[in-house]
């Protein structure tokens, strides 16, 4: 029969009545520090089971129900989480251990209320994922696969996505403060009511993003990110001067126009900050104001309503 052991001391943390780890019934054990390197935990039952510190480097558990269970500091790199259930659990600082590229796979996994923050998840799959309110604080997303997952809600506060893709998929009502997404794609993506608080944008693929009070905030850098002139609007945005200060002359007229400017507004603003459209010589940029607060809105006859609903 399978027995659990701990990584550390190689002592026996439980013994299974079964022949197989496959769709064991494991729920709401204590399993610190176990070696499961390579498990298959496919189907499994591990709910709210304390998996703190756990080695499950290449393990499977797709389809495995993890509900509540807690990983934190744990080892998930190349382990598989495909289509499984990890609604509530806890994976703090996981992969702390890896260096280089995660690649742990959440393909159409629940991940609803997950706490994920300062974690090592570069180059991980989250294709059609379920991630609404997740938390991904300080973690490093860099060349990861969010096609389509629904990360409504989510707190993503100064995560790093460089170069992930996150094509098609919804951030309706996230905030993004001090986030990197830098290279990244968002293409078809849902920002409605998303709140861009000093995000880095430069790369930035937004080719036929879906806007609607959408708040920008201290987003220097927001006229350099692409596709800007294919972008849908549903409702006026929220530029605030800092971001208008910096990027208005880089940011094409029908851009303004769609976030909600009047003609007379962006002719007035041209006079202050360059004329729409035209190119931003860095050393053309007046300095960014003093203290981390977000000026007031100028932007959209809808700014204000739009500030408040994107918290």
């Amino acid at each position: 029969m399978p027995v659990i052991r701990s990584k550390l001391t190689g002592e026996p943390l439980h013994e299974l009545t079964g022949a197989s780890l496959r769709g064991a019934r494991l729920d709401h054990l204590v399993l610190l520090a176990a070696d499961l390197r390579g498990a298959d935990l496919r189907g499994a039952d591990l709910r709210g089971t304390d998996l703190c510190q756990a080695d499950l480097r290449d393990a499977r558990l797709d389809e495995a129900d993890l509900r509540g269970a807690d990983f934190t500091l744990g080892t998930v790199a190349g382990a598989s989480f495909e289509r499984a259930n990890l609604a509530d659990a806890r994976m703090q600082a996981v992969n702390l251990e890896i260096a280089g590229a995660a690649g742990t796979r959440f393909t159409g996994a629940d991940l609803s209320r997950v706490n994920l923050k300062n974690s090592n998840l570069s180059a991980s799959a989250f294709d059609d994922a379920e991630m609404r309110r997740i938390d991904l604080t300080h973690s490093n997303l860099s060349a990861a696969t969010l096609t389509g997952a629904n990360l409504t809600e989510a707190n993503l506060n100064f995560a790093v996505f460089q170069g992930a893709r996150l094509d098609g998929a919804m951030l309706v009502y996230a905030v993004l403060t001090g986030v990197d997404l830098g290279g990244a794609s968002l293409r078809d993506a849902d920002l409605g009511g998303a709140l861009f608080s000093g995000a880095r944008l430069e790369s930035a693929d937004l080719t036929q993003a879906h806007l609607s009070a959408t708040v920008f905030a201290r987003c220097h850098d927001l006229h350099r990110a692409l596709g800007l002139d294919t972008v849908t609007w549903n409702n006026a945005a929220c530029l605030d001067t800092a971001t208008l200060r910096h990027c208005f002359a880089g940011l094409g007229p029908d851009f303004l126009a769609g976030a909600g400017l009047e003609p007379a507004e962006i002719a007035a603003l041209g006079a202050l900050f360059g004329a729409a459209g035209q190119p931003v010589p860095a050393a053309a940029l007046p300095p960014a104001p003093a203290g981390p607060a977000a000026e007031p809105a100028v932007a959209g006859s809808a700014a204000g309503s739009a500030s408040g609903s994107a918290r």
